[in-house]
C-alpha cells in the first residue's frame, strides 16, 4: 500500500510524552526541524507528563516494588495521555525512549518517515512501569549503548531523523538517499572550492564532468571507508 500522505495532504504529527518539554523546545525551534514546521509538512506536538498526575504534589514516580536503588514512572499518568491521544486519532507506533531498546539505525528511521501519527515516550528515572511496555508501547528504541539523564534529547534525535525524510523538507530531496547508512556504507568523502588550498589537491575524477566515473569513485571510496571505519557494517 503506498504512502497515505501522497494522495492526501496531511501533515505527520509527533507527539512526544516528558517531564521536561524545556528541552525540546531548542532543537524543534530552528534550521530544517522549524522549516518543515512552518511549511505544515509536520507537526510537533509536546505534553507535559505532570499535568496528567492525580498526585497533590503532581508527583509522577514512586518506589519500585521489591526495594533498591532509583525510582520509576507511574502508570497512570503515561496511560492517562496515551489513550487521550489514542482517541482523538489513530497512531501507528507508539515509542519509548529507552537505552534497552533496539539501537536506532538509518532503515528505522526510513520506516517510521512513511507513518501519519506517532507517539514518543520519554523515560526517567529507573525507566517506566513495565505494564505500560507489556499493553501500549509497540516500538521501543536506544540511540547508543549508554545512559542519559532523560529520554527528551533522545527523542530529539530520532524527530530529526525522521523529519528530515519527509518529501519537501530538504531543499535538494536527492541529498538524503545519499546519507551514511542510506546503502548500508558511510558516506564517501566530500569536496568543495577552492580546488587547491595549501597544495592540498581535490581529487581530480571530481572535477572532470566524467559523472559515471565520479560514481565509480565515490562508491569505491565508500567502501573503502566502511571497510575501515564500521567493519561491522561491511560485514552486513
Amino acid at each position: 500500500m503506498g504512502d497515505f500522505r501522497m494522495f492526501v495532504n496531511l501533515p505527520v504529527r509527533i507527539d512526544i510524552l516528558t517531564l521536561l518539554p524545556e528541552l525540546l523546545i531548542g532543537p524543534f525551534a530552528a534550521s530544517i526541524m522549524q522549516r518543515a514546521q512552518d511549511k505544515g509538512l509536520v507537526e510537533i506536538h509536546m505534553h507535559n507528563i505532570r499535568d496528567y498526575s492525580t498526585d497533590k504534589h503532581k508527583n509522577v514516580d514512586d518506589y519500585q516494588y521489591g526495594g533498591g536503588a532509583g525510582m520509576v514512572m507511574s502508570i497512570e499518568p503515561i496511560v492517562t495521555i496515551i489513550e487521550k491521544l489514542q482517541k482523538q486519532r489513530t497512531y501507528d507506533e507508539v515509542i519509548y525512549m529507552t537505552p534497552d531498546g533496539t539501537l536506532l539505525e538509518q532503515n528505522t528511521c526510513n520506516d517510521l518517515s512513511l507513518k501519519k501519527n506517532l507517539i514518543i515516550l520519554c523515560g526517567h528515572y529507573k525507566g517506566i512501569d513495565e505494564r505500560i511496555r507489556e499493553h501500549f508501547i509497540t516500538r521501543e528504541i536506544s540511540i547508543g549503548s549508554y545512559v542519559l539523564s532523560g529520554g527528551e534529547l533522545a527523542a530529539a534525535v530520532l524527530t530529526d531523523a525522521i523529519v528530515r525524510l519527509l518529501p519537501g523538507v530538504l531543499n535538494d530531496e536527492t541529498s538524503a538517499l545519499t546519507d551514511s547508512f542510506q546503502d548500508k556504507l558511510l558516506s564517501p568523502p566530500v569536496y568543495t572550492r577552492p580546488p587547491e588550498f595549501r597544495g592540498w589537491e581535490v581529487p581530480k575524477v571530481l572535477l572532470s564532468g566524467n559523472f559515471p566515473e565520479i560514481e565509480k569513485w565515490r562508491e569505491k571510496k565508500a567502501i573503502e571507508r566502511t571497510q575501515e571505519r564500521r567493519p561491522d557494517l561491511f560485514d552486513e
